[in-house]
């Protein structure tokens, strides 16, 4: 089969497509036959490197996965070829105490599905079973696919840990994300005011199409002033963050007071400063939260798949041209999904 490869660690242009063994099924697995596969920072993340013991190369990546069923393994009683399937990425040990009441983000063994290579830019994945959705007749995989790892993330952050209400105001950060812009969607959806914050005109536009109530340009001025006199000087009430150590300050001044931060990313460094003061004086709290559990995704799906959250693409890429669809990423110039179309 054909996948979008790299022999060694850089930048876009060392993605190339070439032939690569086909996956074998283990017990409890499926072979999947991709439609479709989309991007997220874990592409950036495994590509840039530095390499390390998990890499053997050649290595493909790809978590976010829809397709169709090619083959199940016999203890599979539950699925057969031809039912049209989207991937839940999550991959736990599945015996822990925490897997076994279904908080797998909290497993020692936690990993996403293509991190450490045979992921889904590819022609076909292996995928575990009880990890999978099926798909509404008809339903479109580059929608299907644009959603698990960013809707479920954002899910959990929003709905699981932040416990976002309706009437709240919601400051979400890196606006033109895929987590990002699924978190303006669900904030939007639950009934919350949305401040977003992106990088440029077009985006802010894009932003408030999503749902945000107000966007800023961080390229312009002051951005964290300009949001909180969105606010009248009240502060909000969380903060979706994903920065990390540029905007961890700008994000605990911001609060109002009781108000929480909610983080789910470090695009800028994981070592951050908190401000002790701030944080017990005005009783903040301080979430963090990794993409989500079974229970997570079902009910984000079922909110894509009733149409109250369609996911937000960017642009698709056949696979042929993958290495394109990396630089596109790679320039970050993106607002919500980029997409490879296997099929």
């Amino acid at each position: 089969m054909k996948a979008a490869v790299f022999y060694e660690c850089g930048d876009a242009s060392k993605i190339q497509i070439a032939d690569v063994p086909m996956p074998e099924i283990k017990p409890g697995q499926v072979l999947i036959q991709v439609h479709a596969s989309a991007f997220n920072h874990l592409e950036l993340w495994s590509l840039h490197g530095p390499a390390d013991e998990s890499y053997r190369f050649p290595m493909w990546t790809g978590s976010d996965i829809s397709g169709v069923i090619a083959e199940a393994a016999p203890d599979v009683k539950d699925w057969k070829a031809g039912d049209a399937v989207v991937v839940n990425p999550s991959l736990s040990c599945e015996k822990c105490e925490h897997c076994l009441r279904g908080d797998v983000t909290l497993c020692d063994d936690y990993d996403i599905l293509g991190s450490n290579g045979n992921g889904g830019n590819a022609e076909y994945v292996a995928a575990n079973a009880d990890k999978l959705m099926k798909l509404p007749p008809g339903f479109d995989f580059v929608t299907a696919a644009a959603a698990p790892l960013a809707y479920q993330t954002a899910w959990r952050a929003i709905v699981t840990r932040g416990k976002i209400q309706s009437g709240e105001t919601v400051l979400v950060l890196g606006a033109s994300g895929g987590v990002a812009g699924a978190a303006i969607q669900i904030c939007h959806m639950l009934g919350a005011r949305v401040i977003a914050i992106t990088s440029s005109s077009e985006k802010m536009e894009k932003a408030k199409l999503a749902g945000a109530d107000f966007a800023v340009d961080r390229s312009e001025g002051k951005p964290f002033e300009e949001a909180l006199n969105i606010t009248g000087g009240r502060g909000v009430d969380a903060v979706i963050e994903n920065v990390g150590a540029l905007t961890w300050g700008d994000s605990q001044k911001i609060l109002r007071k009781g108000g929480r931060i909610v983080t789910y990313g470090r695009t800028t460094g994981r070592e951050a400063t908190t401000n002790l003061s701030l944080l017990f004086w005005n009783e903040q709290t301080h979430i963090g939260t990794t993409m989500g559990s079974l229970q997570d995704f079902k009910e984000m799906m079922e909110h894509v798949f009733s149409g109250k959250l369609t996911p937000i693409v960017d642009s698709v890429y056949p696979l042929e041209r993958a290495r394109e669809a990396y630089e596109r990423y790679e320039k970050g110039g993106q607002f919500g999904k980029v997409v490879l179309s296997v099929r």
